[in-house]
């Protein structure tokens, strides 16, 4: 990229780029793939790996360039749009075609017993990148490495497995001498801990991480003045498999006037209500049903801290007569543990 004195005329060239190829957004990836490995299912296995070596690098540098040159609030908020907007296509392709070739060629691949091992570090080691925790900003630091980190692995390990198995070890992180930052780094860490076994268990998930996937023309260049939200890894929306299914097992216990909040909300329409939405049941009853389809992979988040985060946000749950509001720990209990079910439960109507 150019340095900031040209970002305009980069914003033309990348606008320039978008509305010549409009048309083909959204690209349809599976058929054209599916085609092809129809045709010729043998020569397409070396396409089909050349394709994944070329997405996992050119992604690899969209993170890269995240948490560098692009963290710099001053750029222009359409360039910032236009360059969140292209590192999502960037993922979006290269996670399918990851899942692509795993589905086709990987799981016959005779060296899949052979285990890769990855150990994972970025827990431990980042108090050498910032040793001085009592200065300005050192959590928002370390919240960065993290997440650089986590992106960095993630991306390798849809590479890797799509021709090799592999072990995923972490090191846990090594409380500092700071008492006051331990609270946080403790929090954070179990934000990533919850990320980590999601990816530790890579191939029960793979269906489920390139499951909605988006291709499309970014609506932000289409009319003056309107933006794309800021997109970044671990911050995307919560995601329905089937949302009519999930609108309309909610819609009895919801009063009346909540019909289309809901319904926005669950079918994407809306981050956030509002108001909050109240729900005529018990805090336990609501959250456990979430529970059943976030394990049953109907649900699609980036955590459990998410799930919590998005409840708590958006509804109001019934008890001693009044409406109130839900609390993340007791959301958290029964998320993260094996909870007994309710004794009524929300019926998912399929």
């Amino acid at each position: 990229m150019s340095n900031p004195e040209s970002l305009n005329e980069d914003v033309s060239v990348l606008e320039s780029i978008y509305s010549f190829n409009k048309e083909q957004f959204p690209f349809d990836i599976k058929t054209v793939f599916e085609g092809l490995y129809t045709e010729n299912p043998d020569k397409m296995e070396l396409i089909f790996w050349d394709k994944l070596k070329e997405s996992y690098y050119n992604y690899e540098q969209f993170i890269e360039l995240d948490y560098q040159y692009f963290k710099n609030l001053d750029l222009p908020e359409k360039f910032q749009n236009l360059f969140y907007h292209s590192k999502l296509l960037s993922y979006n392709y290269f996670a399918y075609v990851s899942r692509i070739y795993y589905w086709y060629y990987g799981r016959k691949n005779e060296k899949r017993g052979e285990k890769e091992k990855i150990t994972v570090r970025f827990l431990d080691d980042y108090s050498k990148r910032i040793p001085d925790l009592s200065e300005d900003g050192a959590m928002q630091k370390i919240q960065n490495y993290f997440s650089l980190n986590f992106e960095m692995l993630e991306n390798y390990i849809k590479y890797i497995y799509a021709k090799n198995d592999f072990q995923l070890e972490v090191v846990e992180l090594q409380i500092s001498d700071n008492s006051i930052v331990n609270k946080e780094l403790e929090k954070l860490a179990g934000e990533y801990y919850s990320k980590l076994e999601e990816l530790a268990n890579y191939k029960d998930n793979i269906t489920k991480l390139v499951m909605n996937l988006r291709f499309e023309y970014p609506d932000f260049l289409s009319s003056e003045g309107i933006f794309a939200k800021k997109i970044v890894r671990g911050q995307e929306p919560i995601k329905f498999l089937h949302p009519e299914n999930v609108f309309n097992s909610l819609l009895p216990h919801i009063q009346d006037e909540f019909n289309e909040p809901l319904r926005k909300l669950i079918f994407g329409e809306h981050t956030n209500v509002d108001k909050e939405i109240n729900f005529r049941g018990s805090s336990n009853k609501f959250v456990y049903f979430f529970k059943q389809l976030y394990e049953d992979s109907h649900l699609i988040a980036d955590s459990k801290e998410q799930i919590s985060e998005w409840i708590v946000k958006n509804f109001l749950f019934y008890d001693e007569e009044n409406f109130k509001n839900f609390k993340k720990d007791t959301i958290q209990k029964t998320l993260m543990r094996d909870s007994k079910p309710p004794r009524t439960k929300i019926k998912y109507l399929i």
